[in-house]
């Protein structure tokens, strides 16, 4: 996250703050949801858990930052055990809610964690079938005082059944109403490259292969040049022989650039010179010969013009 992004999502918080202070009863607040979920549903689910919230504290508010985000700002780490009641401090409430909204196979799987001071902790969760509308919580009801009605002693995670046809998606009336704003995200487009740019860009090709192949051939002259004196180096004392072997050494690193920088070159030079070549084409019209009458000054005739397509 961004600082600026930071300041933005923290202005609507500070706004919150008094608020939350003036009241005298329990203060809950349930925080944005956060998981791989799409930003829609999220919001789906953060509006049913709120209204969960308020059945059973109905000064419950909603939060403009995820868990994530107020621990950022706080500057702690949010797996770390003290980091919650520092969150809880500066949010100055006594109760946190936070979720998670994860996709899984054929559903979705809903995690809410309710966080108190001194470390407390309640956890729910449950999974929403395919399909199925996400804003259907019962499983997560119990969480705030709320039992739903089904049947008794079972410890498995509630499934919801998908109805006949799949939920309408819910509008930014609907979440405006809950204080909760989905803001749209855009989506960059690709800008094509300059013509020109990119004239400019195959020149340098050009030349820099050309380059390369003039230090190749530089390379290759001295190598030639250090064999030449290998054939007149003498070879009759263990001195000389030493020699040699350096001169033969120099001449093979020298040969070998002169392959590298050679080869190099002409591949760069020669991309660079069929996209120039045919950039070049594409910007112009196809030459054609054109035969036409013509009345000349002692006669007529027939005219042969070489030229492009109007």
């Amino acid at each position: 996250m961004t600082p600026r992004r930071l300041v933005v999502l923290l202005a609507p918080a500070v706004a919150l703050w008094p608020r939350l202070a003036a009241a005298e009863s329990h203060k809950l607040l349930v925080m944005q949801s956060e998981g791989r979920a799409d930003a829609t549903t999220r919001a789906k689910v953060d509006v049913a858990i709120l209204k969960l919230a308020r059945a059973a504290e109905p000064r419950a508010a909603a939060g403009v930052l995820s868990f994530t985000d107020a621990a950022t700002a706080v500057g702690c780490r949010p797996d770390a055990a003290s980091c919650k009641d520092k969150v809880l401090g500066m949010l100055g409430v006594d109760e946190i809610v936070t979720a998670s909204v994860m996709p899984k196979p054929g559903g979705l799987e809903i995690e809410v964690h309710r966080f108190a001071r001194g470390g407390a902790k309640r956890d729910a969760r449950m999974v929403v079938a395919a399909g199925a509308p996400p804003d259907k919580l019962d499983g997560i009801a119990p969480l705030f005082g709320e039992p739903p009605a089904p049947s008794a002693g079972s410890s498995e995670p509630t499934i919801v059944e998908p109805p006949g046809s799949p939920a309408p998606l819910i509008t930014e009336q609907q979440l405006a109403s809950e204080g909760i704003t989905v803001l749209p995200v855009e989506q960059p487009k690709p800008q094509p490259m300059d013509p020109a740019t990119r004239r400019h860009l195959e020149l340098a090709g050009m030349a820099g292969g050309g380059g390369l192949v003039v230090v190749g051939l530089v390379l290759w002259s001295a190598a030639s040049g250090v064999q030449g004196d290998i054939n007149k180096a003498p070879s009759v004392t263990r001195q000389d022989l030493i020699n040699l072997r350096h001169l033969e050494s120099k001449g093979d690193t020298y040969a070998t650039l002169g392959n590298v920088f050679t080869v190099t070159g002409l591949v760069a030079g020669g991309v660079a010179t069929y996209f120039y070549l045919r950039d070049r084409r594409a910007g112009t019209a196809s030459p054609v010969a054109r035969v036409t009458p013509a009345v000349l000054d002692h006669g007529a005739g027939l005219v042969l013009t070489f030229g492009a397509i109007p």
